[in-house]
């Protein structure tokens, strides 16, 4: 489960990790590295460190913010633009070492343009709307069992809307020759590009991208960048392994 200090107390956080990490490894860890969303100033960072160190007993954790792990796993110890693209979105300039610039995340209800929750929001908003097509309509009543009042209580009731309207995206990837769905995507990604990217220095520094709609949607979003004259670079669903690369080679630069 998602660990956002944000959302997620630090009894909570003391307990995921107990409950995921097995005994034997806990008892030979020599540090932590730890990067996560909502870890973005002192106080909410100091909550995990607290559960972290007391589930662990360790004596070195280390709280990053998500973005710099994606810059760091992207990029490794290069210059480029870092972005997230999964439920909720991100993006920041990087030079190699540190995180230049980073144009701000409004979250789920004023921003996360390009998302997971981007799309869901789209989604259901032109199947309440009768904006989309009727095949798209009636898989969406079937399958997901829609619901006008049900859909409304989840999004302005649950602790984790972002997470509930982000569940619609997959229907993009079971349509996606539809001729709706194509301009959906176009739109929602073409505003992350004009919202964030363009606004950074260095255009001509390739872009990185991490996440699953990132990578669901290689395609069509790597269309979107040649249309704004951008670089595309890697595309990384999960960023666990290359930031493993990143630890074990940081003492060598």
């Amino acid at each position: 489960m998602g660990l956002n200090p944000f959302y997620v107390h630090q009894k909570k956080i003391e307990e995921v990790f107990q409950s995921t990490i097995p005994p034997e490894m806990v008892s030979r860890l020599k540090a932590i590295h730890f990067y996560g969303a909502g870890c973005s100033n002192q106080k909410r960072n100091q909550i995990v460190n607290d559960a972290l160190s007391n589930a662990s007993s360790c004596e070195k954790v280390f709280v990053y913010h998500d973005l710099l792990g994606a810059a760091r796993a992207a990029c490794q110890f290069t210059q480029g633009v870092a972005s997230i693209l999964g439920t909720g979105s991100n993006s920041c300039l990087y030079d190699g070492m540190k995180i230049l610039d980073n144009i701000d995340n409004l979250g789920f209800v004023l921003g996360d343009e390009g998302s997971g929750g981007h799309i869901g929001k789209e989604l259901i908003r032109a199947r309440c709307y009768r904006d989309m097509p009727a095949d798209i309509a009636k898989h969406i009543d079937s399958v997901y069992k829609f619901d006008k009042d049900e859909v409304l209580d989840h999004v302005y009731h649950d602790p984790l809307p972002n997470t509930f309207v982000a569940s619609f995206a997959p229907i993009c990837s079971e349509f996606r020759d539809s001729e709706f769905i194509q301009k959906l995507l176009h739109d929602v990604f073409s505003e992350f590009v004009e919202k964030h990217l363009i606004k950074y220095a260095h255009p001509e520094w390739p872009h990185h991208f991490l996440g699953s709609i990132a990578c669901e949607f290689e395609t069509e979003l790597r269309h979107v960048l040649k249309e704004f004259g951008l670089t595309p670079g890697i595309f990384e669903r999960k960023p666990i392994n290359a930031l493993v690369r990143y630890h074990l080679n940081e003492h060598e630069v």
